[in-house]
């Protein structure tokens, strides 16, 4: 399922080689539990409106219906009994939906005309998506607020996102563009070389998975080192082995499940031919075959939630600094308990309740966070609106109007 960012944890902005004003901290530790007030046949009715809505524009309401998501789950998520909100422009947004389209299309008609053409068109998507991204970062803070004051996406140029972002992308897309070298129609290729084309593109999808869990990180941290509300910035607190320690769990759940389908299919065989080879059909149908439907089903749900658990504890534990953080307390097996009977009322409703599911995910998520504060919450509203008008720079952002989530 989907999940809503959660609000950010703030460290000192910087001017100069002085920081900026900021609220004194209290003598002790407040806890503010966040509250998420959604209901699934609320948004049940705003899900099948855009949905429509979508179907008969032929897509062109897509950014009108996020707006409404985004809108609806923002103002039903609480932080010391005051709400988000969000104020993004859907006609701004369908702009930056178009220029990632045209982007996109470009290189996927590239990389069919000619594999030189393909090339050509991701170095030009490697150049342009970074600056993209962090327009991107700024358009969704910019137009996400807190007691009336915008967050802001306060770094200090493309470097950053360059790095992070181009290594990851150009390892991704590389191998497809390299497809089109390893021979053609004609049989003009030499078949040395696209052998070594085969082995180059193995090798680059190796290292690539190697590295998944690295470019992750390095995204996040981008990501999460740059929020800002009032005179605080986040910071994030976090090494990559952490990151590594939780896809290695999460490699390992994932096994686990697949050791333990082997040897209920290895227990079962034996069954299967106590009746001959008459009964050897109706055994697989009773047997292998609703637990092999088992074995996708949970293969499919089960790491993924956990991961995703086990991430999010991981991201907004680690976020923060001497002022105020959050603490995630996501349980991963109560997670997967509720990803596993989301997707059984989905199958059995036939889609129906999939609004219902989202609002239940994204329930346990938020609920599961509090806000660990030094710092008094007026006090600190007092000083963000000492520098609400700094959050006007970042509405720069509205010139493209993307938005691709946080």
């Amino acid at each position: 399922m989907p999940s809503l960012p959660s609000p950010p944890v703030l460290a000192p902005l910087q001017q100069g080689n002085s920081p900026l004003s900021s609220p004194q901290p209290l003598g002790g530790v407040q806890d503010y539990p966040l509250e998420f007030s959604a209901t699934g046949s609320e948004y049940f009715r705003i899900w099948i409106v855009n949905l429509l809505l979508i179907v008969v524009t032929l897509g062109i309401y897509l950014p009108w219906a996020k707006v409404r998501k985004l809108k609806y789950f923002y103002t039903n998520t609480r932080i010391d009994g005051d709400a988000l909100d969000f104020h993004a422009e859907p006609r701004k947004m369908l702009r930056g939906t178009a220029i990632v389209g045209v982007f996109l299309l470009m290189y996927s008609f590239a990389a069919d005309v000619a594999p030189l053409a393909g090339i050509v068109a991701l170095v030009a998507l490697l150049a342009v998506w970074p600056p993209l991204f962090r327009a991107a970062m700024k358009f969704r803070l910019a137009n996400t607020s807190w007691r009336g004051m915008r967050f802001r996406f306060v770094d200090t140029g493309l470097r950053e996102p360059y790095l992070c972002l181009v290594p990851a992308l150009a390892m991704l897309l590389l191998p497809g563009a390299l497809l089109g070298f390893g021979g053609d129609d004609e049989g003009s290729q030499n078949a040395a070389v696209a052998d070594a084309v085969t082995s180059l593109i193995g090798v680059i999808v190796l290292l690539w998975l190697v590295l998944l869990p690295y470019f992750f990180w390095r995204i996040k941290r981008y990501q999460h080192n740059h929020y800002a509300w009032g005179p605080l910035q986040t910071e994030y607190r976090s090494g990559v082995l952490d990151t590594y320690k939780v896809v290695g769990v999460t490699v390992l759940v994932a096994l686990g499940i697949m050791v333990v389908f082997a040897v209920a299919a290895a227990a079962l065989l034996p069954t299967l031919f106590i009746g001959g080879l008459k009964g050897l059909g109706m055994g697989v149908l009773l047997g292998l075959i609703p637990l092999l439907v088992a074995f996708v089903i949970t293969i499919n749900i089960a790491p993924k939630a956990f991961f995703m658990a086990r991430m999010q504890n991981l991201l907004w534990s680690r976020t923060g600094n001497r002022y105020f953080r959050f603490k995630s307390g996501l349980r991963a097996r109560s997670f997967m308990a509720l990803q596993f009977k989301n997707y059984a009322l989905i199958l059995i409703t036939l889609g129906l309740y999939w609004p219902f599911a989202v609002v239940a995910t994204h329930r346990m998520q938020i609920e599961a966070m509090t806000l660990k504060s030094r710092v008094d919450l007026q006090s600190l509203t007092d000083a963000a609106r000492k520098r609400e008008t700094d959050a006007a720079g970042d509405m720069a952002a509205d010139l493209f109007g993307l938005d691709i989530g946080m």
